[in-house]
C-alpha cells in the first residue's frame, strides 16, 4: 500500500525544483530519478543532491511540496485503492 509514497513526494519536490531551481539543475535531475524510479540508489541521490542545497532553498522545496501534496489528497489515496465510503 505504502510502496509508491516515495514516488509521489520525490513527484512533488521536482514539480517545485522545476520552478526555484535551473532545468538542468542536478537536484532537478535526481528528484526526477527518484520519482520515476523510487530505488535506494536514486533516493540516496536525490537527497544527497537537497542536502547540498542551501538551507533557504531546502525550505522552500519542502514547503511547496507539502503545499503540493496537501492540496491534493487524492493523489495519494489513488494508489491505496481508497474510494472514500467509510467501512
Amino acid at each position: 500500500m505504502f510502496d509508491d509514497t516515495g514516488s509521489d513526494f520525490f513527484n512533488a519536490l521536482r514539480q517545485v525544483a522545476d520552478r526555484l531551481l535551473e532545468p538542468e539543475h542536478p537536484c532537478v535531475r535526481a528528484l526526477g530519478e527518484a520519482a520515476s524510479n523510487p530505488s535506494p540508489a536514486s533516493t540516496a541521490l536525490a537527497q544527497d543532491e537537497l542536502a547540498a542545497l542551501d538551507t533557504a532553498v531546502i525550505s522552500a522545496l519542502m514547503a511547496g511540496a507539502h503545499k503540493l501534496l496537501r492540496e491534493n489528497p487524492e493523489q495519494i489515496l489513488a494508489r491505496w485503492n481508497f474510494d472514500g465510503r467509510s467501512q
